[in-house]
């Protein structure tokens, strides 16, 4: 229960909440934390900001303030490689990466958890490549005190989730990159992928450790996916997967065995983007578009190819939803 009192009568209380200064555009940000002996001198600042009158709270016992919440809640959200602020700052605690690698976040458990009430659980985009230090996602409760009950029951929702937010990291890769087609292999046009490719690769710890050009045949391009798929953590393949009868790279590809096979994907530029995995190790045809494109269906999916992820061809149709790159501002999960 609060109670209301004037602030010449404030001197030697207790703030149980922090009190904010918002000066326009210049300044928003804390004057007062939580904690502070109200003294003399801060009669004057506190008018400045509004405060006529202070609130003095009895917290019941089973009421919980916003900012034992906000660390009980964090940590029940934290999962593997990350971290929070060490310090409560309008009743807020910022949880951050403690790697290099790409966020996930598990939407469902998220959307159950800010479904509780109290408890309120902003977060980055499930996906998000992140470097140590980046911002994933922030928690507090809405107002000063909560129901010690719906804290409990949303940090429970984390924590049998083995929380909601984490990092899983990059580790260093080696790649094998396989030019198709026959203009190449002849030399009557040089290759521009390897130079398109490696430097996005290299960005996710990912080496480009050998490199074949081989003519548009089946058979051969087939024989050295397999190859690839036992030397090396990623099998990269240019040229050969259009509509056209001659193009072959993407019926090898499916010949050499993969599993999880997916031509195409609703995502422009690079719709015929094709991919599948040999046991553990993932094979993608690159298509044209790459060479043109900053952004291309190939940098949607090569991060989490990088962690170890397998996609499914649901997870690629619903990626339609955004997948129009060329109109996408920013950077996109």
């Amino acid at each position: 229960m609060a109670k209301k009192i004037r602030v010449e009568d404030a001197v030697g209380q207790v703030l149980l909440h922090d009190i904010t200064k918002v000066d326009g555009d210049k300044f928003k940000g804390r004057i007062f934390k939580k904690g502070h002996v109200i003294r003399e001198e801060d009669i004057p600042v506190l008018k400045d900001v509004g405060k006529d009158h202070i609130y003095v709270f009895e917290i019941k016992e089973d009421e919980i303030h916003e900012n034992d919440a906000a660390y009980i809640l964090a940590d029940a959200l934290m999962g593997e490689n990350t971290y929070h602020s060490k310090e409560v700052k309008e009743g807020k605690l910022t949880i951050y990466s403690d790697v290099f690698g790409v966020c996930k976040i598990d939407v469902e458990k998220l959307n159950e958890f800010n479904s509780i009430g109290e408890p309120s659980c902003p977060t980055i985009y499930n996906n998000t490549v992140v470097k140590k230090g980046d911002k994933l996602a922030a928690v507090r409760i809405i107002s000063l005190v909560a129901p010690k009950a719906e804290v409990e029951k949303a940090a429970k929702i984390a924590k049998e989730a083995g929380g909601i937010v984490k990092v899983v990291p990059f580790t260093p890769k080696k790649a094998g990159l396989i030019v198709t087609g026959n203009e190449v292999y002849k030399g009557r046009i040089k290759d521009k992928f390897e130079e398109k490719l490696r430097p996005k690769l290299k960005k996710l710890l990912c080496e480009i450790e050998e490199k074949v050009i081989l003519p548009d045949d089946q058979a051969q391009i087939r024989d050295k996916i397999k190859e690839f798929a036992q030397k090396y953590d990623l099998v990269i393949l240019t040229g050969g997967t259009s509509v056209d009868p001659d193009d072959v790279t993407y019926k090898a590809i499916h010949e050499a065995g993969v599993k999880n096979y997916i031509r195409g994907n609703p995502i422009q530029p690079g719709n015929m983007l094709t991919m599948g995995w040999i046991e553990d190790t993932p094979v993608v045809a690159v298509p044209a578009a790459a060479l043109f494109f900053k952004r291309t269906a190939f940098d949607i999916w090569l991060p989490r190819l990088l962690i170890g992820e397998v996609i499914s061809k649901e997870e690629v149709i619903k990626r339609a939803h955004g997948g129009l790159l060329e109109a996408v501002n920013g950077e996109i999960p």
